[in-house]
């Protein structure tokens, strides 16, 4: 969506989700509903609720790219593959925000094994209820910042915990070639758990309602970086 005001409309902000999974193998069908069907209905709903409010003559200053990388999965390729072919330069970029895994509890039983969960802390998934996590916040303070802002109307957990652990997950999601290109870049995250990279990782185990309160912060900070007069550095 190109934003309104000539003098900024050149600077992007980024709503991205990516939209490939595990396919199946076998008779093991690996839906991916909340890895990362979750994140790719956000972003549907963040471009509509954009849309309604430009035919209702509100657009925002600054320009806003929706994107749905492919092959997250294969190693971060489409993402890659954007950061570096941008279609505005990158220097123009003024965040990133990247929904993966936006709609469960983050649960991590005891005597989890395998490299899906190493290094997490054992946690259920009631004490995650309201929680989501920030991933690449130690990059920029302004940018979470803005995020905390913005959750001023929504009141969730932002938890701050996973930029630097032995699991690697700063790394794991489609922020990072952006980080990488020195872009402010955050991936929210509600967590892992046991369904994640199983077939058993289905729509009926989603909790919507804390999914639409973490879209609707997405949302409201996505909206706030395309109207600021400054940019997080």
């Amino acid at each position: 969506m190109e934003g309104s005001d000539a003098r900024v409309k050149d600077e992007w902000v980024i709503v991205c989700a990516h939209y490939d999974h595990l396919g199946a193998e076998g008779d093991r069908i690996f839906n991916g509903a909340d890895d990362d069907g979750s994140g790719i209905v956000g972003l549907i709903e963040i471009a509509e609720a954009y849309a309604l409010a430009a035919r209702e003559g509100r657009k925002p200053r600054r320009s806003v790219l929706f994107a749905a990388w492919n092959s997250e999965e294969l190693g971060l390729l489409g993402a890659w593959a954007y950061a570096e072919e941008p279609l505005s330069l990158l220097d123009k970029t003024v965040a990133v925000l990247n929904m993966d895994m936006i709609g469960r509890n983050e649960e991590v039983p005891e005597g989890m094994p395998g490299w899906r969960f190493r290094g997490l802390e054992i946690q259920t998934a009631e004490s995650n209820r309201n929680s989501v996590n920030l991933i690449g916040h130690t990059f920029s303070s302004d940018l979470t910042a803005e995020v905390e802002k913005a959750n001023g109307a929504f009141g969730l957990d932002l938890k701050k915990i996973y930029d630097n652990n032995i699991s690697n997950t700063l790394r794991r999601s489609d922020h990072w070639p952006f980080l990488q290109n020195d872009v402010p870049a955050l991936w929210f995250l509600t967590g892992f758990h046991p369904d994640y990279h199983t077939e058993f990782d289905v729509a009926e185990r989603i909790n919507y309602e804390k999914m639409e309160t973490i879209v609707r912060l997405i949302h409201q900070t996505s909206w706030n970086l395309a109207q600021n007069e400054g940019r997080p550095a």
